[in-house]
């Protein structure tokens, strides 16, 4: 697991942007539950 894969509720809006602009909708999906891409505002 990537090290910047931290616990969403652990993160701040700006680092939940971070991620979802550095992954790949697919990385995000491997590393994280479905609650977990909700709250990072991933959809579908």
């Amino acid at each position: 697991m990537c090290h910047c894969f931290d616990a969403v509720d652990d993160l701040s809006e700006t680092e939940r942007a971070d991620i979802r602009a550095e992954h790949s909708i697919d990385e995000l999906r491997a590393e994280y539950s479905a609650d977990e891409l909700e709250k990072l505002g991933v959809s579908g």
